[in-house]
């Protein structure tokens, strides 16, 4: 009891000092052990219920929930754990207004009904430990087992929800997922763990960890290499497509000292999809993907007073992209392939100063600059060096942005914050942000909020092309703009239950999707197209209690509508569900051995993209996920997880993207793709 005292008390009476992104650990939040340590319910409880009232993400400093401006959850350790995620997209998919889309080429996040069918996270910021994760090519940034971070390093994720432009500029435009790995303290000197999966194949990881909160060193990797199965298209049932592979390695070491942070991570991501994107023969060889990437990043934090605190950080973000198109003969007689590459160099310089101390009122500041050399190129695979097409792009970003907060009065508080940023190809964006809190401390508040954020065209939206699927844009892309409302009512009325209602509007314009080229409607191309409205309600709650019983659940009722010839036309915008819920409730230590763990999904119906007379598609139906985990933290120094994904087994018939679509050897629109099936897996670890 005494540990869990000394970690609330370490999370409630924190200094609530700047924190750079990715530098000092200790800035970071004490977090509770995993239930892979020995511990007692009220230790978890007591952690737990400490570690999910601190948010880092949404200032870059540490926040409680109800001085956060913005809607946040904080997925726990404990969480994570108990109903056995696998990657950081099954955690976030329970998460209320938030929905996963598995497009067979990665995972992606929807947000209160907004999802672009075909884009892979570009604006949802990904950060791990503070670090951004979306690269300069596409903006890409893996969730599932593409991720650069495996779910067993992990020690809690955030799901940010809003714009948050104001302190990260672009890409933190729908929300953010911030991602907290786990320190020296919070982790077995060195552990393994190996799962079967009977779709996503075999897995392992393993880890070691050295030192404690100021100095330490720390290292993982996680591989993954994926059976797949057999499926159909609903356009063709009765012709089955091969299985669809993937691989995936990703690495990562971690050190401290003092005040000094630095982290260096590898991720490359192999992945088959059997749908034929671009064109690809499903009879054929399948469509291949391949992802690389590499991210550095050291930074200092030092107190030059009790008042004041600087902190400075340098990284490096490289990215390589590769896919292969295979032929279609005789049309074609050799596969397509394509690259794009990505190198970023930046750093950041930024302070906090308490005018009133302590914590009355404070301001943060801060600078960041960097340099992105980016370039795409296409060849057939027996001619690589007759180049069909090399697009070189070179840009430079830069920012200021300050944000004062205060509390006058226990009930009373405010922020406020302004950032600018320069791009040297693009116009210039400012992005403000304003909140006012009401609370009674520890029992129930309102928060009032108002945010501005952007998103700017990566380089693959706005000058990739291959002469044979896409074509470049003209030089007049611009970016995408987005302004949020929201009132967020929350409460804690009991011990270990704690609930929150929201009320949001959200204006999106300017938004790019990739359609017919106007020059010639068989290419593709990037475009400005439309603006996209959000407004509804969002409720979540969570329990727990000494005994052991963790429940949580949460939805939002969401209408979703586009500009149509200069007004809002609701309910017809792809991949935008009206209704999502998630739903878990988990037990105890049974018998003293294990917990056991259900959770069910709920996503409504979604429209799909229009048929090639622009007649409605076939809407993807509602869809129920079931999903049930036993998890074993502690036999004779082995952990045990055993589970059953969508257990139902009723596949998600999830809105396709438009490069699904086929010209060869006929004309048509492939509106929906299937979502996995059933699966059962079990995971074996090892610690000491």
């Amino acid at each position: 009891m005494k540990r869990a005292l000394a970690i609330a008390g370490a999370l409630v009476i924190s200094s609530g000092v700047a924190h750079a992104q990715g530098v000092d650990v200790r800035d970071l939040p004490a977090l509770p052990p995993a239930d892979d340590e020995p511990s007692s319910s009220a230790t978890v409880l007591a952690a737990t219920s400490a570690e999910e009232d601190v948010v880092v993400g949404a200032a870059k400093r540490e926040q409680s929930l109800g001085n956060v401006a913005s809607a946040v959850t904080v997925i726990s350790a404990d969480r994570l754990r108990r109903f056995g995620y696998r990657t950081i997209g099954e955690a976030v998919a329970a998460v209320a207004g938030a929905y996963l889309v598995d497009n067979r080429l990665s995972y992606s996040v929807g947000i209160r009904g907004l999802q672009i069918p075909g884009d892979f996270n570009t604006r949802i910021l990904v950060l791990v430990d503070g670090a951004s994760i979306n690269e300069a090519w596409g903006a890409y940034a893996g969730v599932g087992f593409d991720a650069i971070v495996g779910i067993d390093e992990i020690a809690r994720i955030e799901v940010i929800r809003g714009p948050v432009s104001s302190v990260y500029g672009t890409n933190a435009f729908f929300g953010i997922v911030n991602i907290v790995t786990r320190g020296a303290t919070e982790t077995a000197r060195a552990w393994a763990r190996t799962g079967v999966h009977s779709i996503n194949g075999i897995t392992t990881s393993a880890g070691f960890a050295a030192g404690d909160v100021d100095r330490q060193l720390r290292g993982t990797f996680h591989f993954m290499d994926r059976f797949g199965e057999t499926t159909t298209l609903d356009e063709d049932p009765a012709f089955e497509l091969a299985q669809d592979g993937s691989r995936a390695f990703a690495a990562g070491v971690v050190g401290a000292y003092g005040g000094s942070f630095a982290q260096l991570r590898a991720v490359r991501f192999n992945r088959e999809s059997p749908f034929g994107p671009y064109d690809v023969n499903l009879a054929g060889p399948p469509y291949d993907q391949v992802d690389t990437q590499l991210l550095v990043e050291g930074g200092h934090t030092r107190g030059l007073s009790s008042r004041l605190t600087v902190a400075g950080r340098g990284y490096a973000n490289l990215y390589t992209f590769r896919d292969i198109s295979p032929s279609y003969e005789p049309v074609l007689e050799a596969p397509l392939e394509s690259t794009g590459a990505a190198q970023t160099y930046g750093a950041e310089l930024r302070g906090r100063y308490e005018l009133v101390f302590p914590d009355r009122l404070g301001i943060t500041a801060g600078t960041e600059a960097s340099y992105n050399r980016t370039a795409s190129t296409a060849f057939r695979s027996d001619a690589p060096d007759a180049l069909l097409a090399d697009v070189p792009l070179d840009y430079s970003l830069q920012a200021i942005y300050a944000e004062l907060d205060g509390q006058p009065t226990s009930w009373f508080g405010y922020t406020a914050g302004l950032r600018f940023d320069r791009h040297s190809k693009l116009e210039d964006k400012l992005s403000p942000r304003a909140a006012l809190f009401f609370a009674k401390p520890e029992r129930y508040g309102l928060k009032l909020l108002y945010a501005q954020g952007f998103r700017n065209p990566s380089a693959y939206e706005g000058y990739f092309e291959d002469t044979s699927d896409f074509v470049a844009h003209p030089e007049d892309l611009s970016a995408e703009a987005i302004r949020s409302f929201e009132a967020v009512a929350w409460s804690r009325p009991l011990p270990g239950l704690a609930t929150r209602l929201s009320a949001y509007y959200w204006d999106a314009g300017n938004i790019i999707e990739a359609g017919p080229a106007p020059e010639d409607s068989d290419l593709l191309q990037f475009q400005n197209v439309t603006r996209l409205v959000s407004v509804g309600l969002e409720a979540e709650g969570s329990y727990r209690n000494s005994a052991g019983w963790y429940v949580f659940g949460g939805g939002a009722y969401t209408r979703v509508g586009s500009e149509v010839m200069g007004e809002l036309a609701y309910g017809d915008v792809t991949n935008a569900p009206a209704l999502s819920a998630g739903l878990g409730a988990s037990t105890p230590k049974l018998f003293e051995i294990v917990h056991v763990s259900a959770e069910a999904i709920y996503l409504g119906t979604r429209p799909t993209r229009p048929d090639a007379n622009d007649q409605p598609s076939a809407d993807a139906p509602a869809w129920v996920g079931l999903n049930l985990t036993v998890y074993a933290p502690q036999l004779r120094g082995f952990d045990v997880t055993a589970g059953a994904r969508n257990l139902v087994g009723t596949r998600d018939l999830m809105p396709a993207p438009g490069d699904y679509d086929r010209s060869m050897p006929d004309t048509r629109v492939v509106p929906r793709v299937p979502g996995e099936g059933r699966e059962i897996y079990v995971k074996v670890g090892y610690s000491y």
